[in-house]
C-alpha cells in the first residue's frame, strides 16, 4: 500500500483485514503490516508511510513486493496526480509489478476525480477501483483484482 499521507491506506488495509474504521488519524510511522487469505493465497499487506514533499517514500520497503495498491484520495486531486510518481519510484526500486488503484473516500461528497485523471490511469493499463473504507465499497474487490493478477503471473 503506498501513496501520499492521510489518503487511507491503513484504513483501507483495516478494512479488509479486521471489518472495521476508525474516523481517527493515527499516521503510520515506517510500515505496518497484516496478513489476509484470499483465494487460498495469504497475501502479507504492506502499509509503507504516506509520502510528501517532505518525505518521499522509503523505498527499502518496497523490495521483494510481488505487486502494488496505490492508494489516493478522490477529494484531494493532488494525491490522485502524485500517483505517477509514486509508481516512478516503485519501478525504479522494484521493476513493473501488478498494481491496482484505490480512489479511496469515495463516499465524501468532495469527490474531485476528472475524466483526464481516468484517462491516465487507463494509459498505464491500471485497474482503477473508487474505494470507501468507512463503508467497504471496493474493498474487498480490489485486493481480490490484486491477488488474481499476482496468480496469473505464476509460473
Amino acid at each position: 500500500m503506498v501513496g501520499d499521507f492521510s489518503v487511507g491506506k491503513t484504513s483501507l488495509t483495516q478494512k479488509f483485514v479486521n471489518n472495521v474504521f476508525s474516523d481517527k488519524y493515527l499516521t503510520t510511522i515506517g510500515v505496518k503490516i497484516d496478513t489476509a487469505i484470499v483465494a487460498d493465497t495469504k497475501l502479507i499487506v504492506w502499509d509503507v508511510a504516506g509520502r510528501d514533499s517532505l518525505s518521499p517514500i522509503n523505498a527499502s520497503y518496497l523490495v521483494g513486493a510481488a505487486g502494488v495498491v496505490l492508494v489516493c484520495d478522490g477529494s484531494r486531486a493532488s494525491t490522485v496526480s502524485d500517483l505517477l510518481d509514486i509508481w516512478n519510484t516503485v519501478t525504479e526500486r522494484i521493476g513493473v509489478v501488478p498494481a491496482v488503484v484505490a480512489l479511496n473516500k469515495a463516499d465524501l461528497p468532495e469527490w474531485n476525480i476528472s475524466d483526464e485523471m481516468y484517462a491516465a490511469f487507463d494509459k498505464q493499463s491500471w485497474d482503477v477501483f473508487p474505494t470507501s473504507a468507512k463503508e467497504g465499497d471496493n474493498v474487498k474487490e480490489m485486493f481480490e483484482k490484486l491477488v488474481n493478477k499476482l496468480s496469473s503471473q505464476v509460473v
